[in-house]
This record gives C-alpha cells, sequence and structure tokens, in this order.
C-alpha cells in the first residue's frame, strides 16, 4: 500500500545505503498541504548528487523503462519509485530534463520534521513547468 508508512520505507531503505532524496511529486505536495489527501500511484523523490553510479550500483528492482540521464525508477512493495538527479552549478540547483533544463529555486531542500520534503517552491514551480510542457 501505497501510504506515508510505505514513503518512510522507500526513503529509509535508500538512506541504509547512504543515498539521501527528498519526497517530492505528489506526496511532497500533500505534505506540505498543497494538495488534499488522494490515492497514490508512486513515490517520486529529488537525488542531489553529481550522477548515478552510487545509486546504479544498488540492487533493486530497477524498471528499465525508466532510466534515464535525469531520472531512474525501480519496484519496491509493487510500487514505483522514481528518482530524479538534481545537480548543482554556479547557477543553482537543476534538472537536465529531456528536453530542458529545470531550475530549481536556492530553497530547495527543506524539511518538515524528520521528513526530508522538497520545498513549496521547489515542488510549485516543477508543478507549473510540468504543466508547461504538457501544453506545448
Amino acid at each position: 500500500m501505497n501510504d506515508l508508512a510505505f514513503v518512510q520505507r522507500a526513503v529509509g531503505l535508500l538512506d541504509a545505503h547512504e543515498i539521501e532524496t527528498w519526497i517530492f511529486g505528489g506526496w511532497g505536495e500533500e505534505l506540505r498541504g498543497l494538495i488534499k489527501p488522494r490515492e497514490h500511484v508512486d513515490v517520486d523523490l529529488l537525488y542531489p548528487a553529481e550522477d548515478w553510479d552510487a545509486v546504479d550500483a544498488l540492487p533493486f528492482d530497477w524498471i528499465e523503462g525508466k532510466h534515464f540521464e535525469w531520472k531512474r525508477a525501480f519496484v519496491l512493495e509493487a510500487t514505483m519509485v522514481e528518482l530524479f538527479l538534481v545537480e548543482r552549478d554556479e547557477h543553482g540547483w537543476y534538472t537536465q530534463l529531456q528536453r530542458r533544463r529545470h531550475n530549481w529555486p536556492e530553497n530547495l531542500l527543506t524539511t518538515n520534521g524528520k521528513l526530508r520534503i522538497a520545498s513549496t517552491a521547489a515542488l510549485a514551480s516543477f508543478r507549473h513547468s510540468y504543466r508547461v510542457d504538457a501544453a506545448a
């Protein structure tokens, strides 16, 4: 079941392998109060790092069709967990997507008690850019 306990297990599994992530996507929006609670089909996590080397070495059930320069995904307890690579350069945080570079706000990585959740500004900016891309 993709509930908050599952999200915590997914993040905890990655933490156990020294992969630090931030909750993002629908779960991030719900936990930040930007959307009403609802069912979630997956878990989206931001992974701030220079590359995928540490992630790719993990013995997870990887989804080959979700293996991109900016994203990886694996199945945990019959639920997809997606990781988005977040890099940093002299201009700040960014994710190099297939068609464009998404620039994140400086306050991208924040916490909410014990949970690491992308900032409200980061969630809103990505949602807006996603809608703009979908309309194009």
